[in-house]
């Protein structure tokens, strides 16, 4: 077996992934589970022109900022990546990268709103497992290790219980035995039960944010914002089943999203990254007679490159735009030339994690 590389380490600072950045060697290092000030050796994963990906060996300096971890799985599982750091810091971390991707966009000041809790939130979680191994766990996307989880602290009370019957005596193993060698499950907490899928698509009981009491928080926060506004008509594009709009004030709603069943009477299917998306939401706007001048989305991490166009042509007065991931976000308003931000909220749907959600107000000039 070829010995794994050492590498020396110096934390400089944090990445947007949660994880320390060093320059002690030819090339920038990043490394898991580090925080600025720690100093030591890392093993090398992988490396890349210029960069290369390490974990944390040997501590040999620990920095100002680090406390001990709440989970006992927090060194070796992938999935948090601040509980080394008081949650205070980690909000601090948090909005520091979020500055830096907003520094050349004109805008009022991050709001940080914080979670209400750090652990026991999930209402969803997903194991990968390998049968012939015996393992199951959080999978690490870098060398594609399994880390078992059997005392996680990151989902709700129902969500761990399920968890930890199945590790008892393996017990996922007998739920397993028809699925193949190797794949995925997922627990899930919907409407006061706990269901799990073997190797079906993510939130296959139907998609609802995983952080219920921080999703009601901003949907409470929409709604002080809408009764401001004058009366309105409202477009809300992945919507969902509507979560975020349908408690706002507005006189007509239109939501927009791939269904397999319509969940009422004011929503269409339409997949928006398509090429005739907007032009199809037109029709369907014109033949309700609607004019949104407020715009609501909710994209996937992928975002949507055209929101230029779709402004544009719908010229709404104003954008609540809510991204789970800001570099996305950041790279669709860039070019928006009409309008203006006027709020900059980072509510932390995710603590624990280097994930939030981001949420810009926008008003056209």
């Amino acid at each position: 077996m070829q010995q794994q590389r050492l590498l020396p380490f110096k934390i400089l600072s944090m990445d947007s992934l949660g994880q320390g950045v060093s320059k002690e060697t030819d090339k920038i290092t990043f490394i898991s589970k580090t925080l600025p000030g720690d100093i030591g050796e890392a093993c090398m994963i992988s490396e890349k022109k210029g960069v290369c990906f390490a974990k944390l060996q040997n501590l040999k300096q620990s920095s100002p900022l680090r406390i001990k971890p709440v989970c006992p799985h927090f060194e070796n599982c992938p999935s948090c990546h601040y509980l080394h750091t008081p949650y205070e810091q980690e909000l601090e971390f948090k909005k520091q990268n979020l500055e830096k991707l907003f520094q050349k966009l004109s805008h009022p000041g991050i709001q940080v709103i914080p979670a209400i809790r750090r652990t026991n939130y999930r209402n969803r979680i997903q194991l990968h497992y390998h049968q012939t191994k015996k393992q199951i766990g959080m999978i690490n996307l870098k060398d594609h290790s399994i880390a078992p989880i059997p005392g996680c602290l990151i989902g709700r009370d129902a969500i761990l219980n399920t968890l930890q019957n199945l590790y008892r005596n393996d017990e996922w193993l007998n739920l397993a035995k028809h699925e193949p060698i190797q794949g995925h499950v997922e627990i899930y907490e919907t409407n006061g039960e706990v269901v799990i899928h073997w190797n079906k698509s993510y939130a296959q009981g139907g998609f609802t944010q995983v952080f219920d009491e921080m999703n009601q928080l901003l949907r409470i926060q929409l709604k002080e914002w809408s009764e401001n506004l004058p009366q309105f008509e409202l477009l809300d594009i992945f919507a969902g089943n509507g979560n975020l709009s349908q408690n706002l004030n507005y006189s007509k709603r239109l939501c927009v999203d791939v269904y397999d069943q319509l969940p009422g009477e004011f929503f269409i299917s339409q997949d928006l990254y398509s090429d005739g998306a907007l032009k199809n939401v037109k029709k369907k706007l014109q033949s309700q007679q609607l004019q949104p001048s407020v715009l609501i989305l909710d994209p996937p991490r992928s975002g949507l490159k055209n929101l230029d166009q779709w402004l544009e042509e719908l010229k709404p007065g104003h954008v609540v735009y809510v991204s789970c991931d800001p570099h996305t976000l950041v790279r669709d308003i860039m070019p928006l030339k009409n309008y203006q931000m006027t709020s900059l909220q980072l509510i932390d749907f995710f603590p624990s994690t280097f994930h939030f959600e981001t949420v810009a107000f926008l008003e056209r000039r």
